[in-house]
């Protein structure tokens, strides 16, 4: 009778001990699917990281090569021609914000009494270039700016 009693506080024991396992693995596979969906999210909020420090803070170029190949994927020069000056302004816009886009800062400028031009800057010196073309040219009379 002895050896019964201790046979089944054995099982008992084992039952409740393989009942602590099994609650203990589904928590062990929801903590994995956790330690997963984490990694996850680490890894697209550091691929999104990754792209904003290309374009930021934004600089200019390193060099006429660079502005001028940089122009050349860019399309706004290939559309039509403005019918407007606020049209023309608008292209010289749409550079600004395609650079800025890029990590490259491009200023617009505008004269009187029509004249537009997009600007940027390199080695310290202004390049000048209408919004319609893809021809820079350095702004002569000015020395270095920055």
């Amino acid at each position: 009778m002895k050896n019964r009693y201790w046979l089944i506080i054995g099982l008992v024991i084992l039952g409740v001990v393989l009942a602590l396992l099994v609650v203990s693995r589904s928590n062990y596979e929801a903590l994995q699917a956790d330690l997963a969906n984490l990694q996850a999210d680490y890894d697209s909020v550091k691929s999104e990281l990754d792209d904003i420090k290309k374009v930021y803070p934004a600089r200019d170029f390193s060099s006429l090569e660079e502005l001028k190949d940089w122009l050349l994927e860019n399309d706004v020069s290939e559309l039509p021609p403005a019918a407007t000056v606020e049209q023309l302004y608008s292209k010289g816009l749409t550079i600004q914000e395609d650079a800025l886009e890029d990590g490259y800062i491009i200023s617009v400028d505008f004269e009187v009494p029509i004249y537009i031009a997009c600007v940027a800057i390199i080695d310290g010196y202004l390049w000048v270039w209408e919004p319609e073309s893809d021809d820079p040219f350095l702004y002569s009379g000015w020395g270095q700016v920055r």
